[in-house]
C-alpha cells in the first residue's frame, strides 16, 4: 500500500469497493422505486383498489422518499451509516414483502407509501454520498459521487425488465417477494462500504448536505 496515495489523489483497491458497495446498494433502492408502475394494473386486478387509489399511495410514496432523504441523512451524520443503511434495507425488504397483503387503500398506502418509500430513502444517495466522500482521496470525490450516482441509473435498466420477467413469470406478488430478497441484499453490502476507518475527513452535515443533490 502507498502511503501517499491519499496525498496525490490516487484510487486503491479499497477505495474501489467503497464506491463498488454504494453504487450497488444505490442500484437497487432506486432499480426497486423506478419500477413500481410497472405493478399498477397487476395490483389494481388482484386487489379492485381502483386507479385512484393505486395512484395516491404511489403520491405519498413519493413525498415519503423525499422527506426521508434529508431525515436519514442527518441520522447518518449523528448515529452512524451503517444503522441508517441497516434500517432502509429492512424497512424497504418489510415493505416489499407485505404488499401482497395489502388488499385496500390503507393498506397499500402503508406498504408502497411508507415502509418501501422510507426504506429506500435511507438507501438514498444522500446517505452513500456521504460514506463514500469520507473514504475516497478529496480529488477523487466528484470522480466518485458520478460512480455512485450511476449505480442509481444502472438500477432502471437492470430492473425494469427484470421485473417484467419476474410478473410474467411468477405474477406480480412473486415478483415483489423477489424484490424483498433483493432488499435484503443490501444488507452485506453495508460491510464493505464502512469497512476500515476513514482517512478522509468529510465536513460535519455531509449526508444530510446531499440529499439537496440526490437524483430523482
Amino acid at each position: 500500500m502507498n502511503p501517499g496515495a491519499e496525498q496525490t489523489g490516487g484510487l486503491q483497491t479499497r477505495h474501489i469497493l467503497v464506491m463498488s458497495a454504494a453504487a450497488a446498494i444505490l442500484m437497487i433502492t432506486m432499480g426497486m422505486r423506478q419500477t413500481l408502475g410497472l405493478y399498477i394494473t397487476p395490483i389494481i386486478d388482484s386487489t379492485g383498489v381502483g386507479y385512484a387509489a393505486m395512484s395516491f399511495a404511489l403520491a405519498i410514496g413519493q413525498l415519503t422518499w423525499g422527506i426521508a432523504q434529508p431525515v436519514f441523512g442527518g441520522l447518518a451524520d449523528r448515529y452512524g451509516p451503517g444503522r441508517v443503511l441497516v434500517a432502509g434495507g429492512l424497512l424497504l425488504a418489510f415493505g416489499a414483502a407485505l404488499t401482497p397483503f395489502a388488499t385496500n387503500e390503507f393498506a397499500l398506502i402503508m406498504t408502497i407509501g411508507v415502509l418501501t418509500a422510507a426504506g429506500a430513502g435511507a438507501g438514498s444517495f444522500a446517505v452513500l454520498i456521504g460514506v463514500v466522500a469520507q473514504r475516497v482521496p478529496a480529488a477523487k470525490r466528484s470522480f466518485a459521487s458520478g460512480f455512485v450516482n450511476a449505480g442509481g441509473s444502472m438500477g432502471q435498466f437492470v430492473f425494469a425488465p427484470l421485473t417484467q420477467i419476474l410478473i410474467v413469470a411468477f405474477g406480480w406478488m412473486g415478483a415483489m417477494w423477489t424484490m424483498a430478497i433483493a432488499a435484503i441484499g443490501t444488507l452485506p453490502l453495508i460491510r464493505p462500504l464502512l469497512k476500515g476507518t476513514s482517512l478522509v475527513a468529510a465536513a460535519p452535515g455531509t449526508a444530510a448536505a446531499a440529499a439537496g443533490t440526490a437524483p430523482l
